[in-house]
């Protein structure tokens, strides 16, 4: 196993690149927390106004600790919104929670992209508990020259260690259209004007570079796994 950490050089860059987003989030956050909308409208009002556009009901809005800890509990209904947020009328604030609320939306309206992502969370969460053991029963089965079945064993164990790169790549346009729906409903809901809209573009459109920091990151702890085991059973 020291060839697997040894291996950890090849993720470096990825998690070098996801601090550097990171850092443009919260730049961009910062920047246009210091700008309140000019109608006043706090984020969780607006949360409550964009539901009830769209037809939207049993779905609540609470205030939650944290920064940038905002989410969509789909299992509650709930929209979380840090408490940074909740009381907000800034430009940052309104961009996070009508994001969240376009999470409630898709949810509502069963959006594609979104349940396939909730079906692979959920298939992750039974594979990360077997992955390891089917890694260790295909190096078992190799040692004592049942190679076929060993070989077997150890490609599905990385298939299944797989799953999690799928989710980050499923998750990424999931993330862009409730984005795109955060910046269209402000709009059509009169909570904020065309002008204001870029503050929250700016500050969605930097959020959506975490997620795909996060494909970058996924596909290089993958591809680390992949070469640790195939140099692995070479030896």
């Amino acid at each position: 196993m020291l060839i697997y950490y040894l291996l950890g050089i090849i993720v470096l860059p990825g998690i070098l690149y996801a601090s550097y987003v990171q850092t443009g989030v919260l730049k961009a956050f910062n920047t246009y927390k210091k700008i309140n909308s000019v109608k006043g409208i706090t984020a969780k009002e607006a949360c409550e106004k964009i539901l009830n556009s769209a037809g939207v009901s049993g779905v609540s809005i609470k205030s939650i600790d944290g920064v940038l800890t905002d989410n969509y509990d789909p299992k509650n209904k709930t929209v979380n919104l840090s408490k940074d947020v909740y009381n907000s009328t800034t430009l940052s604030s309104l961009g996070v929670a009508a994001h969240e609320v376009g999470h409630a939306i898709q949810h509502y309206e069963k959006y594609k992209p979104l349940r396939l992502r909730n079906f692979l969370i959920t298939v992750n969460n039974i594979c990360s508990q077997l992955f390891w053991i089917l890694i260790v029963i295909g190096f078992v089965f190799s040692a004592v020259a049942y190679f076929y079945y060993g070989e077997i064993f150890l490609y599905v164990g990385m298939a299944f260690y797989g799953v999690s790169l799928l989710i980050s790549i499923v998750t990424y346009p999931v993330e862009k259209n409730a984005s795109k729906r955060a910046l269209d409903l402000l709009v059509q809901n009169d909570i904020l004007d065309k002008t204001e809209v870029k503050g929250a573009e700016v500050v969605l459109k930097a959020a959506a570079q975490t997620y795909f920091a996060g494909i970058i990151v996924s596909a290089l702890y993958f591809l680390r796994f992949v070469i640790a085991m195939l140099l692995i059973r070479r030896d």
